[in-house]
């Protein structure tokens, strides 16, 4: 059960430790992510992402948060963190790799001096669609090279700070003209548009030395049978027929193309299965955690809910007790899990050390985090005013 529960990030409510949080940590579960409901102020955050890494030790738990800068920032300056502008601001920018950097540098000194160890960006969708509500302003532009050398810089200075990225939502969420949190949207370009277009940016995100990369519930027409790789999927249908194909989440065609056809050997990670573009899939998100490990995802995020999670933990351990494929994947995903985790996440007392630093009282939060000069230094590099 426990290795089946390394493979689940888990999200809960609260600004501490409860028993929802204690149950999933003592199940196994590799990584938790934090949202706006678990954070008040930096010291409080760095004293949960303590105890929970305390609760999980020996173990090592990676902490997660979606800190991509714009509408989508858990930290911000309403919880004392510097204000990130948006994506769509950092690419608009006189020199938006300089930008970039400075986000990226500053966004990784904050989280790390919170005890949190990945963030979920930068998203390197390719805007190119007007009417995508869900992506828009979260993507650095609608040109393809200036997307990925973007992204790049952010992830370089992000990573240089001790904080792991992840490039999303792939393979490429910028022309969907349906939100995947709501419904399963179809991107219907042929693999020779995406190939042009929405794939060249998570390209240079692993050539960036990206840590992770995201896969979207997307159904990719133009990826599937033998167009992105060779792997047979596990769904029937053929392209007439676009939901019987397998969301990119759970298509082994679309996953496998990330690591047989441009090499990506870190952790690949499923949105969060509660979204709406799961749920009315047949054999619910426990049989989409199966597909999704068979495809070669890493670790499926379950962001809210209990219930959801121990379903899809459950389905994941019958999987590996009775299937080989499956076995030989939890294997592998826990090899890669093992080495984002050396690489960028820190251990119960290096966190304990953190939270202690903000409870000094001597040591006003503001020299740590939430820093006027850093926020000086973000709004000259992009030329936006919070205010």
């Amino acid at each position: 059960y426990a290795t089946a529960a390394r493979l689940v990030c888990f999200g809960f409510d609260g600004l501490a430790m409860n028993s929802h949080c204690e149950r999933m940590i003592d199940s196994g579960c590799g990584a938790v992510i934090i949202f706006s409901r678990n954070i008040s102020s930096p010291h409080q955050v760095a004293t949960l992402c303590a105890s929970m890494k305390r609760r999980a030790h020996p173990r090592k738990l990676l902490v997660m948060v979606d800190q991509e800068g714009g509408r989508v920032a858990r930290f911000s300056e309403n919880n004392h963190f510097t204000q990130i502008p948006s994506a769509q601001d950092v690419g608009n920018a006189l020199d938006p790799v300089v930008a970039s950097q400075t986000t990226g540098d500053v966004i990784g000194k904050e989280l790390r001096a919170v005890n949190v160890d990945m963030t979920l960006a930068p998203v390197v969708d390719v805007n190119t669609n007007p009417l995508n509500i869900v992506i828009g302003d979260r993507s650095f532009g609608s040109d393809t090279n200036k997307v990925g050398e973007v992204a790049s810089a952010f992830i370089r200075a992000l990573q240089k700070k001790g904080v792991a990225a992840c490039a999303k939502h792939w393979p490429g969420h910028g022309d969907s003209a349906g939100d995947s949190h709501d419904s399963l949207p179809t991107i219907a370009h042929t693999y020779e548009r995406l190939r042009a277009v929405e794939i060249p940016p998570f390209l240079d995100a692993i050539a960036a030395g990206v840590a992770s990369i995201l896969v979207a519930h997307l159904v990719v027409p133009g990826m599937e049978h033998g167009a992105g790789d060779t792997a047979a999927n596990t769904k029937g249908g053929d392209e007439k027929n676009g939901p019987t194909l397998p969301p990119a989440s759970c298509s082994r065609s679309v996953v496998g193309a990330l690591r047989n056809r441009f090499g990506f050997r870190n952790v690949i990670m499923s949105d969060d299965m509660e979204m709406g573009a799961l749920r009315s899939l047949p054999g619910g998100v426990g049989r989409c955690a199966v597909d999704g490990l068979l495809a070669g995802v890493d670790l499926c995020l379950v962001c809210h809910s209990e219930e959801p999670q121990r379903e899809v933990i459950a389905a994941l351990a019958g999987a590996i007790a009775k299937d080989e494929r499956a076995r030989k994947n939890a294997a592998a995903a826990h090899a890669r899990l093992d080495d984002l985790c050396k690489r960028f996440v820190d251990g119960a007392e290096t966190a304990e050390a953190k939270a202690e630093a903000f409870s000094l009282s001597r040591v006003d939060a503001e020299a740590i985090v939430g820093k006027s000069s850093d926020q000086e230094r973000v709004e000259r590099a992009v030329g936006v005013s919070r205010l």
